[in-house]
């Protein structure tokens, strides 16, 4: 299994080469990511005051801000903790939350690039946050016996059916993980169905909902508004855009526009490589009515549409939302499947998502049920939001009801913890590998 995989993997990295060479080439911190994934840090990383090295990873900016408690659990338990991201929004958004620890890219899964990596890095324990599964890291693990964790772990449907066709595979690349803990009972019978060993496999939770939550006081928004220069009013903010939504977005919010006059919208695309288009895209239809967060200007007081074109910034510009839209839910140039929605349900925000959400199917429908969101058609979708914006008081009562709904659901990342096997408990006591 090992050398047929690694053929594999070889061939589908050189057919893929001329597109990292083209992206290297408009962004030179990308050809550095990816020398970083081929070597590894280029030194050997000594172990914090020898404490046991537990190596977290988290695939992209979503998996990052969802491990935040588990890594805080760790630290506390007296871990040496390095993250690991494998996008450059991931690796961004890890240094800004922990400046004081050690993130690396993800090595890629060539064997001379694990082994190097494991040389260097010399981790006690592997926990792997949701998904990016490489067999070929697993099976370097698996030679030196360092126990391999999956944590909230979820497939998407997409993913079951593709992981499906070759389960004979699957089956034993998943049977290398020393514990899988899912996000829900549906996420740990599509692992089974793959072949996870029944007896390694629980349901610890979602990590995201162990995301801080905040209380949004108006002083917050005050302190948001005077610091970008933005207008008051009543705000639309819509999260994790995909190409096509914008559009349709900005269509919606022009009819409001009549009736709403104090109405502003803030856009927030999830693809920062899309940020000059989605720009043209809003000044084409807004061109003496836009501002962007990065490049403010005096005028921007008097603008209507805005452009969050920054990294890391979103989740503190609910604050400002009436109503918070989730993005890759309506239809566009993308295949759907929606994003996080506990970001703004937590800021006590009520949620309008489309109806493609098969990434989070069973977090949206428990917060419909919950009266804390909407499921909404992009032809509904002006319709709704104009019903929201003129009752007073519903947004509100529904931002609240999504903000329980969070603080019920709190504990994954304890639960997580006692689900590892071998077990966590007094692991911070052993000096050598587990």
């Amino acid at each position: 299994m090992r050398m047929i995989y690694a053929i594999i993997y070889t061939l589908a990295f050189c057919l893929a080469t001329p597109y990292w060479l083209i992206r290297g080439l408009f962004n030179r911190t990308y050809l550095k990511t990816l020398k970083a994934r081929f070597i590894g840090p280029g030194k050997i990383l000594p172990k914090l005051d020898n404490k046991p090295r537990i190596w977290v990873w988290a695939l992209s900016l979503g998996e990052v801000l969802s491990s935040r408690e588990l890594v805080s659990e760790l630290i506390s338990l007296g871990y040496d903790v390095i993250i690991t991201a494998t996008t450059l929004s991931g690796l961004a958004q890890a240094r800004q939350i922990w400046p004081t620890l050690t993130i690396l890219p993800s090595p890629l899964d060539f064997d001379l690039s694990t082994r190097r990596f494991l040389d260097l890095v010399d981790p006690d324990r592997l926990i792997l946050v949701e998904t990016d599964i490489w067999p070929g890291i697993l099976m370097g693990l698996k030679r030196r016996d360092i126990p391999k964790h999956l944590v909230s772990g979820r497939l998407s449907p997409r993913s079951f059916k593709n992981y499906k066709r070759i389960s004979f595979f699957w089956s034993k690349v998943l049977r290398l993980f020393d514990s899988i803990s899912t996000q829900t009972a549906e996420d740990r019978d599509k692992f089974l169905a793959l072949g996870a060993d029944p007896e390694k496999v629980s349901v610890g939770g979602n990590l995201k909902f162990d995301q801080p939550v905040v209380n949004v006081s108006p002083e917050e928004k005050l302190a948001i508004l005077e610091e970008t220069g933005w207008p008051d009013g009543r705000w639309i903010v819509a999260g994790s855009t995909h190409m096509g939504e914008e559009t349709l977005i900005l269509g919606v919010f022009t009819a409001l526009l009549s009736k709403h006059r104090d109405l502003r919208l803030l856009i927030a695309p999830r693809d920062r490589h899309k940020f000059g288009l989605n720009w043209r895209i809003i000044q084409e239809l807004f061109p003496n009515d836009s501002a962007r967060r990065e490049k403010p200007s005096p005028g921007d007081s008097g603008a209507r549409v805005f452009l969050l074109d920054t990294l890391g910034e979103l989740e503190r510009y609910y604050s400002l939302a009436e109503v918070a839209l989730i993005g890759k839910s309506w239809a566009g140039s993308h295949d759907g499947g929606g994003h996080n929605p506990l970001e703004a349900a937590a800021r006590a925000k009520v949620v309008l998502s489309g109806p493609r959400v098969n990434n989070f199917k069973w977090m949206y429908h428990a917060l419909v049920e919950a009266g804390a969101a909407k499921i909404v058609d992009k032809a509904e979708l002006s319709t709704v939001l104009d019903e929201l914006l003129s009752t007073p008081g519903l947004p509100e009562s529904m931002g609240l009801k999504g903000k329980q709904f969070v603080e019920t659901h709190r504990g994954a990342a304890k639960e997580t913890l006692q689900s590892l096997k071998p077990p966590i408990e007094n692991y911070p006591s052993q000096t050598t590998p587990a």
